[in-house]
């Protein structure tokens, strides 16, 4: 879910010597994204990208992922539900240290969907995120997302295009935000990603990814690997290991 998470910290670590004296975290990239992939019409993990899709009406899953970026560790929890109407709402969860000090964040979110995405079809919706850090309110890192999603060859292809506006607390600076990925279904249970994305003034990410349900629409497990896209400050490697519970 949601580029935010991976935009943000991509920031924090190469975001300048004032950015870095208030969070010396180096974390960079995870994802998508998660928002991922194996799961039918949902990216989700293990992408960044996220696609314009949502979860059915009375259906919840639950997101779960640790990251290794150098020594900065990683790990978010966020499960998100349908009540039942046209928007599926999440609430997550992260800490992370540097093995010098640990932070916790929060994170809220609602994605809703204008046009559904079928088989054959394309589809849109609008994601609105706030990512925090405890114990600092909701004041934090705000972000307007609109995927857009394609199926193609019988849904074994889905492509995702995003475009959108991030606000970040630390440096107060709104900037836009992009992202392209695609999944490739392998056969029924397997899956493999490619992305790119990226921020203004912050510079772009590719990453790669692999999911497998070990119960099909119900449990999955899944892996990335990315890196900057123009190391101009040096290589970023990003690795990440996840895993999706969905109810049915």
């Amino acid at each position: 879910m949601i580029l935010l998470n991976t935009l943000i910290r991509s920031r924090r670590a190469a975001g300048g010597a004032a950015t870095a004296r208030a969070c010396p975290l180096a974390v960079t990239a995870f994802a998508a994204t998660a928002i991922f992939a194996a799961l039918p019409a949902h990216a989700g993990r293990p992408m960044t990208v996220d696609d314009a899709a949502i979860v059915a009406p009375g259906q919840c899953q639950l997101e779960t992922y640790g990251q290794r970026a150098g020594n900065a560790r990683e790990f978010w929890a966020t499960p998100a539900c349908n009540a039942g109407g046209t928007w599926e709402m999440a609430a997550g969860v992260g800490w992370a240290d540097d093995k010098v000090r640990t932070m916790h964040y929060g994170r809220l979110q609602a994605k809703t969907v204008f046009k559904p995405l079928e088989a054959g079809g394309w589809g849109i919706g609008l994601v609105l995120a706030d990512q925090f850090r405890a114990g600092r309110g909701l004041d934090g890192d705000v972000s307007a997302n609109v995927p857009l999603s394609f199926s193609l060859r019988d849904d074994s292809v889905l492509l995702h295009l995003n475009a959108g506006v991030a606000r970040t607390q630390a440096t107060r600076t709104t900037d836009a935000t992009w992202g392209i990925g695609a999944e490739f279904k392998l056969n029924p249970r397997n899956s493999i990603t490619a992305e790119a994305f990226g921020q203004q003034r912050n510079g772009s990410r590719y990453q790669f990814g692999y999911a497998h349900q070990l119960i099909p629409d119900h449990l999955q497990i899944d892996a990335t690997w990315g890196n900057r896209l123009v190391a101009r400050g040096g290589s970023e490697p990003v690795v990440t290991l996840g895993l999706v519970l969905q109810t049915n």
